[in-house]
C-alpha cells in the first residue's frame, strides 16, 4: 500500500511537471531563445522607444530631475582605473582647459567644415545617428555629401522637429525622432521663443516665455531598441547640449564602444552638468584605448575613429 501511494505521488509530480513545462512554453515562449533584433537600416516608429503611458505622462510629469554632483549617481567616475601617467595627463588637461578651449574656438572657426568633410568613409550603406538635429545643418551636410543608407536624427524640441520634418520630407533615408537621449527617461520644458541651446541642464527653463514638454529616452534603451550590438553604427555625432556625457559614459563603461566605428562630439559646460571638464579629460584617456583621434578643436569639436 505504501509503495502504491509513493508511486502515485511520483506519477502526479511527473504529470504536473509536464503541465508546468507546457504552460511555460505557451505563455513565455521557448527558453533561451535570443531576443528579436531589428535589421540594419530598418526604420522604427517613434512609439517603439516608449509606451503610451509615457507619452501621456508628459502632461502631468514634473520637470526632468535636477542633477547634483554630491554623489556619482549622475555620472560614472572613471578616475580609479587610470595609471599614474594617465592621471597626470588628466590633471594637465584640467589645468590647461581654458587656454585649450580658447585655442579650440580659433581652430574650429578656421576649419568649421572639417566635422562634415572628414567622414569620407560614409556611403549608401552607412548607418548614422545624430543627437541634436536643431534646424538640420549637420544632417543636410552629411546627407548631401555621402547619402548614407540610414541617417537617424534626434530632436526633442517640437519647433525644430517640425523644421527638420519639412526640410527632409523628400529624403526617406533621414529618420527624425521627436525625443532626446540622456541617462533616464523623462521630460524637460523648453522655451520655444528661444532659437538655440535648448538643454535639460539650463536653470531658467520655466521663467518667461512659452514652454512645452520635450521627451527624453534613456540612452541605454535607445541603443537596445536599435539593436546596436547587431547593427554597427558607422558614425554617431553629438551636439545635444549635454547629452554627450551620458552617451559617452555608457559607451566607455560597456562593450558598446566597440560597435561605433566613429564618434564625433561637441562637449558642453552647462552649470548642471557634473564635472564637465574632468569628464572630458577622462574621455581623452579612455577613447584612445579603442579609437584614434581624427581631429580635435579641444573642448569644442572632436572626432574619433575605431582602430
Amino acid at each position: 500500500m505504501k509503495n502504491s501511494h509513493t508511486l502515485l505521488l511520483m506519477i502526479i509530480a511527473f504529470v504536473m511537471g509536464l503541465v508546468c513545462q507546457y504552460m511555460n512554453t505557451v505563455t513565455y515562449g521557448a527558453p533561451n531563445l535570443p531576443e528579436p533584433t531589428i535589421k540594419r537600416g530598418q526604420i522604427l516608429r517613434e512609439s517603439a522607444f516608449f509606451d503610451d503611458s509615457y507619452i501621456s505622462s508628459l502632461v502631468y510629469s514634473p520637470r526632468y530631475p535636477v542633477r547634483t554632483c554630491h554623489t556619482n549617481m549622475t555620472y560614472i567616475d572613471f578616475s580609479s582605473i587610470f595609471s599614474i601617467k594617465e592621471t597626470s595627463r588628466v590633471n594637465k588637461c584640467i589645468l590647461d582647459h581654458e587656454e585649450d578651449m580658447a585655442n579650440g574656438h580659433i581652430q574650429e572657426a578656421a576649419k568649421q567644415t572639417l566635422r562634415w568633410s572628414d567622414h569620407t568613409y560614409l556611403d549608401s550603406g552607412s548607418f548614422v545617428i545624430e543627437a541634436g538635429g536643431h534646424k538640420g545643418l549637420d544632417a543636410s551636410q552629411f546627407n548631401s555629401r555621402y547619402h548614407p543608407g540610414t541617417y537617424i536624427v534626434l530632436e526633442p524640441v517640437a519647433k525644430f522637429f517640425h523644421v527638420l520634418k519639412n526640410r527632409f520630407k523628400s529624403s526617406p533615408n533621414v529618420v527624425i525622432y521627436n525625443f532626446g537621449i540622456d541617462v533616464a527617461d523623462g521630460v524637460f520644458y523648453v522655451n520655444e521663443e528661444k532659437n538655440d541651446g535648448a538643454s535639460l541642464f539650463v536653470k531658467d527653463q520655466k521663467k518667461k516665455g512659452t514652454f512645452k514638454g520635450a521627451k527624453i529616452v534613456s540612452v541605454s534603451k535607445f541603443f537596445e531598441t536599435l539593436s546596436v550590438k547587431s547593427n554597427e553604427v558607422d558614425l554617431i555625432t553629438l551636439n545635444c547640449e549635454g547629452c554627450e556625457f551620458a552617451v559617452l559614459d555608457l559607451l566607455l563603461s560597456t562593450d558598446y564602444i566597440r560597435h561605433f566605428r566613429n564618434i564625433q562630439f561637441q562637449p558642453h559646460k552647462h552649470s548642471r552638468i557634473c564635472y564637465p571638464v574632468k569628464r572630458f579629460c577622462w574621455y581623452q584617456e579612455l577613447l584612445q584605448k579603442t579609437h584614434s583621434l581624427k581631429f580635435q578643436f579641444k573642448f569644442i569639436w572632436e572626432s574619433w575613429s575605431r582602430r
